[in-house]
């Protein structure tokens, strides 16, 4: 293969790419190794089951070290932050069936 012209080195490592997308304020969170309890949609997943899961995972946040962090670190992200942060859902598909009442 011949040179291209790249520099090995130019290329980040994937330990430097994880830690861009890591953030030290999010240290220690409750939610740590169960992602996708806190994901906003999880596949085959029917509305109630969403709720449930969703919920369970808002009361992981109740006591968690980080939760205000977590909070600003979500509105830091706006749109991106789906699922749940800092106890609330967000970005969470609504459930199916009837509008609510006066929904329009």
């Amino acid at each position: 293969m011949g040179d291209r012209g790249w520099r090995v080195s130019a290329w980040p490592t994937i330990r430097e790419l994880a830690a861009e997308l890591a953030d030290d304020r999010l240290d220690g969170a409750a939610c740590t190794g169960r992602a996708s309890l806190f994901d906003a949609e999880v596949d085959g997943e029917d509305d109630t089951d969403r709720a449930y899961r969703l919920d369970a995972a808002a009361r992981i946040c109740h006591d968690c070290p980080v939760l205000v962090a977590c909070n600003i670190t979500a509105r830091e992200l706006g749109g991106q932050a789906v699922g749940v942060w800092a106890g609330r859902a967000r970005g969470v598909p609504r459930p199916h069936g009837r509008p609510k009442a006066g929904a329009a």
